[in-house]
């Protein structure tokens, strides 16, 4: 069952998870290793079998961080995806949308609760029970897996 900050932690993620994503893939394929050497020895047989494609898939397949940070990145795109335009109002319509954007993925806040409640013509105690209504949604989504952050080394 995911946490409240494992929700917020995603939600704060979300918008450079590619870039994680990206990273962890890299350091899985080509991980450093400073005493291996190549040419040390009488090199490699010619006649075997290369398996090395089917061990990186394995590997990449098998990574718990980067099983996690799919479902992150899922979790949180699925949310979002609920915030759409509605012809009623929502606890995840359009305006929740804009809520998250100015609360998380903004690199520079540049309104509080109450600016943002003007942006978008509700008040800031419905601006937090908007934020906070997403932040169960994630919540919901990311405990559907049942993998936890505090299991995955980071």
């Amino acid at each position: 069952m995911a946490t409240r900050d494992e929700a917020i932690q995603a939600i704060k993620d979300y918008p450079s998870i590619d870039k994680k994503i990206h990273d962890r893939r890299e350091e899985i394929l080509a991980p450093y290793n400073p005493f291996e050497d190549e040419n040390i020895g009488s090199g490699r047989a010619q006649n075997i079998r290369n398996e090395s494609l089917e061990h990186s898939v394995e590997r990449l397949e098998m990574d718990p961080v980067l099983s996690y940070l799919y479902t992150e990145e899922k979790a949180v795109a699925n949310v979002l995806k609920q915030c759409v335009k509605k012809g009623v109002r929502s606890m995840l319509d359009d305006a929740t949308a804009v809520i998250i954007d100015e609360f998380y993925f903004e690199e520079i806040r540049k309104h509080d609760a109450v600016g943002i409640g003007r942006m978008v013509g509700l008040s800031k105690t419905r601006v937090y029970a908007r934020k906070d209504a997403f932040i169960e949604a994630v919540r919901k989504e990311l405990s559907k897996t049942g993998q936890k952050r505090e299991n995955i080394a980071k």
